[in-house]
């Protein structure tokens, strides 16, 4: 078994490798095209009760080109780290703009085992966006990813008319 001296020292090795490649400028990257979605894109607005999750992952799947496993499990991995950062109330605004949410979350892969050893020492926002860029790494998508899937689930909030949610999602990314 592993000392907790060692866990640490794993821990800040990969975070330090995960945060090098998911850095300050793919942060500011991602709160910029969330500006850009919020302030100058406009959608179709839809019924809530006609949109589905599907809906969501057609976008992604289509304006990204990510195949429905790497959709769904994106959109899992990104109310995962919402769960891990939010109080519950706002995770449960922003989980029920979503259609099958807990489904969704359920796709999302595990983080490294070491990301999850550093969350369990008490990590931080740091931590959790290196746990959300190695879930999107096991699925085969760059971190950079992570600001690309943002601004689409922001505008699928807004064709839902579901601002409430649109707003968490860019405070999360800020």
């Amino acid at each position: 078994m592993l000392s907790k001296k060692t866990i640490t020292a794993l821990a800040a090795l990969f975070l330090t490798a995960s945060l090098q490649a998911f850095g300050l400028g793919d942060a500011a990257s991602a709160l910029s095209t969330v500006n850009a979605v919020t302030n100058t894109q406009t959608a179709t607005p839809t019924a809530k009760s006609e949109t589905k999750s599907s809906d969501l992952i057609g976008m992604l799947t289509s304006q990204l080109g990510v195949s429905d496993k790497q959709a769904t499990g994106g959109v899992g991995s990104i109310l995962s780290y919402a769960k891990d950062s939010l109080p519950s109330n706002k995770y449960t605004t922003l989980a029920s703009a979503i259609p099958n949410s807990s489904s969704l979350l359920k796709m999302a892969p595990q983080a490294s085992s070491a990301m999850g050893a550093l969350g369990a020492l008490g990590g931080n926002s740091s931590t959790g966006m290196a746990a959300l860029a190695s879930q999107f790494s096991s699925l085969g998508l760059n971190s950079s990813m992570i600001t690309q899937f943002v601004p689409i689930i922001m505008n699928y909030f807004k064709g839902s008319n579901a601002t409430g949610a649109m707003n968490i999602l860019s405070s999360l990314f800020k």
